[in-house]
């Protein structure tokens, strides 16, 4: 019966880190709830070998925590990575990023689905939603049948670009004037003898006395450009892009590299097309100068490449836009649903450069005088896209200026932001309103009551 059902509860059109939790979210609620996936796994980036970042603050308080968190707790229990990771130096960027194993992390997320008793679509494209007036009526999607008709009394749009809010007219933005970030394809690569890397980054590039360069650290130093292999090459430095980012889930000998950069003018199909082929050949090109120039690398070899990694496309317009200035005050909103702590973190489309705004982000904690990220709140309004009654948006696509998505784009906070509108979706079903009619305090009770974590000011609560 469930494989040819076309009316649900709840749709969340995307699988990725945002899409994946608010299905488990609004099914774990009651709500009969499917997720739409075009690709054959869940998870999005986090199922690409990076790490989870933005899950604790500058004062080491964490601030995602719920449903995120068991996918930690999971993974570790698996021994399928090292879970949260710490790193309290003056060369670092942000304050712990969450280690799990790419294919551990498929697995924990179809184990949670069936459990939460969410369904699921894989292998099911997004084509087009259907509106009238201020409602969504229907998706249309693309499987191996055919076109399937879906309809649901609330949908969450966790495309990652917008997708279906787009597609019924919400209004958007892309990019931030004349600026736009990168795209980037994650590789994996194995037999690569660690302990030889590690000392050429010492001996070689850490030409200023710094903390010794490691696998286990590399995801947390600061100083991007310091630290790319290439920079005693100038032939490769001018070529390359300027970091070098490192993700080790400690199986020996492999480890996935995020150091490809390109731009990727729009979401039309031949510049996608475009854009992944440079970004395959830059892989191909940056693992041949490794085995050519950096010890330990001398054996290693391609296991994968990633697909597109996107930070920034569209930004749906909500009924309020998350800012830079929100994030760095810790400005707290009456309601908030979700928390982050990743920053803001900009990488320049032409040239891999990571710029990491200035706007009074990057400050020194006052007893540990190493950089502290501080942790801040996203209410829901910023997953409510204006003129639409019954949708949410979740994950980078949610509603929040050029800079501040680029803090709030992060995992971590991608997660709660899941968590909530699943919730927020599940409790509007069960009431008979739109997400907006919702009572706040009744949403926040029931993250609360799921683990999630709004603040201290409800602490008490618990």
């Amino acid at each position: 019966m469930n494989a040819t059902r076309t009316s649900w509860d709840v749709i969340v059109i995307g699988g990725g880190t945002a899409g994946l939790i608010a299905g488990i979210a609004a099914a774990r609620l009651g709500a009969k709830t499917l997720i739409v996936e075009r690709s054959g796994h869940l998870g999005g980036n986090a199922a690409t070998g990076m790490n989870l970042g933005g899950f604790f603050d500058g004062d080491n308080v964490q601030v995602v925590r719920g449903i995120p968190q068991e996918f930690v707790a999971r993974a570790l229990e698996l021994r399928a990575g090292r879970g949260h990771i710490f790193f309290h130096d003056v060369d670092r960027w942000i304050s712990s990023t969450a280690s799990i194993d790419p294919e551990a992390f498929k697995s924990i997320a179809i184990e949670k689905v069936e459990a939460a008793g969410c369904h699921l679509w894989l292998y099911t494209t997004f084509a087009r939603g259907v509106a009238a007036g201020d409602r969504v009526q229907a998706v249309e999607v693309v499987t191996k049948s055919g076109v399937s008709r879906l309809t649901a009394t609330v949908f969450v749009d966790a495309s990652g670009d917008g997708d279906l809010a787009a597609s019924v007219g919400v209004p958007f933005e892309r990019g931030g004037g004349t600026r736009q970030q990168a795209v980037t394809s994650i590789f994996r690569v194995s037999q690569v003898d660690l302990p030889a890397v590690e000392r050429f980054m010492q001996e070689k590039i850490n030409t200023e006395g710094k903390t010794p360069w490691t696998f286990e650290n590399a995801p947390l130093r600061g100083s991007h450009r310091y630290w790319t292999p290439w920079k005693i090459f100038p032939e490769y430095a001018q070529k390359f892009p300027r970091q070098f980012g490192v993700y080790y889930h400690g199986v020996p000998g492999e480890v996935f590299l995020n150091c490809s950069h390109t731009t990727l003018p729009s979401l039309d199909p031949d510049d996608i097309t475009r854009s992944t082929v440079r970004l395959r050949q830059q892989a191909v090109e940056i693992l041949d100068f490794l085995q050519r120039h950096v010890p330990g690398f001398e054996r290693a070899s391609m296991t994968q490449v990633y697909d597109l990694g996107v930070r920034e496309s569209r930004r749906i317009a909500g009924d309020y836009m998350l800012t830079l200035e929100d994030m760095v005050t810790r400005r707290e909103f009456d309601d908030v649903v979700a928390m982050g702590a990743y920053p803001p973190d900009l990488h320049d489309a032409h040239g891999g450069e990571i710029l990491i705004s200035g706007k009074g982000w990057s400050r020194v904690h006052p007893e540990t005088g190493i950089p502290n990220n501080p942790g801040y709140q996203i209410p829901l309004r910023c997953l409510l896209p204006r003129s639409v009654e019954n949708l949410l948006v979740a994950g980078r696509c949610a509603s929040a200026t050029f800079e501040a998505q680029s803090g709030a784009r992060g995992m971590g906070p991608c997660c709660a932001m899941g968590q909530a509108a699943g919730t927020a979706a599940a409790l509007a079903v069960q009431q008979g309103v739109s997400p907006r009619a919702l009572d706040i305090r009744q949403v926040q009770e029931a993250l609360l009551k799921e683990g999630a974590y709004l603040g201290r000011r409800f602490e008490t609560r618990r």
